[in-house]
């Protein structure tokens, strides 16, 4: 009985690490300190929608709609597929990609369909303390001038970001994130960006969010600070299955409501 014990004792002790859980991020305007495992991959997709006032962006963008004339009941939505893919390629260092494809109905425009900014980049566990909290995940990012910036489906240019987030834990269920970028090309001379992120796990499997952010507001913009919120739920039906939903709006800003959905699996 005592090799048996001994024997199995070693077979979990073997088991355990292969075991161990890949975790998808739960928000969407802050990172966290979830990854896939070493030599792990998540792939999934996110599919959006935004509804956008075409009159404000004319007034800080008139470049996009030169030759139309756009009113100030002008709307535009935009629903955006975005698949992605992560892979843990240290045991604190995890590679990303996205590929957004953006199909957008314009009341200016008409109706169009193509790739927006192909993003790649990396996030670092720099800091992670006992039971994985404070931690602190730097990141970079460079978006590829893949989409159509005459159509807001891209920028038009290479665009690096750089960005920290720092998170921790209190009562092992409240989860707080700050994070704070720095968007290299967005307009002439950057953009800062800070995003606040709460999550509630009410259980191993459902967890409540609700976050904001604020960004410098753009060059010819009359209205102040533009500001962004956002909340919803993650849920695991699975071990490796993970779905997410989200809707919010914002203020000072050109988006007039979102919603999407976020399935991520890791294997």
């Amino acid at each position: 009985m005592r090799k048996i014990a001994f024997l199995a004792a070693v077979f979990v002790s073997a088991v355990l690490p292969l075991m161990a859980e890949s975790e998808s991020v739960r928000t969407l305007y802050t990172r966290e300190n979830r990854f896939p495992d070493l030599g792990k991959f998540e792939l999934g997709s996110y599919v959006g929608y935004q509804q956008l006032d075409e009159y404000f962006i004319n007034q800080i963008d008139s470049k996009c709609y030169k030759g139309y004339f756009v009113d100030k009941s002008d709307r535009r939505s935009d629903t955006t597929v975005t698949p992605y893919a992560r892979y843990g390629v240290y045991d604190n260092l995890t590679l990303y990609s996205r590929v957004p494809i953006d199909f957008v109905s314009s009341d200016v425009k008409g109706t169009t369909a193509g790739f927006n900014d192909i993003a790649i980049g990396m996030e670092l566990l720099a800091y992670e303390y006992t039971y994985k909290y404070p931690w602190v995940v730097p990141y970079i990012e460079v978006t590829l001038p893949t989409g159509d910036d005459k159509n807001h489906t891209g920028i038009g240019k290479v665009d690096p970001i750089f960005g920290i987030a720092v998170g921790t834990t209190t009562f092992d269920v409240y989860h707080w994130i700050l994070d704070g970028r720095y968007d290299a090309n967005i307009i002439s001379d950057g953009r800062f960006e800070g995003a606040a992120s709460f999550i509630w796990d009410l259980s191993d499997q459902f967890s409540f969010l609700a976050e904001a952010k604020i960004m410098e507001k753009s060059p010819g913009s009359t209205k102040d600070v533009p500001a962004y919120f956002n909340g919803g739920f993650a849920y695991k039906p699975a071990e490796q299955l993970s779905v997410n939903l989200y809707g919010g709006t914002s203020v000072n800003a050109e988006e007039k409501g979102h919603g999407s959905v976020k399935v991520a699996y890791n294997f």
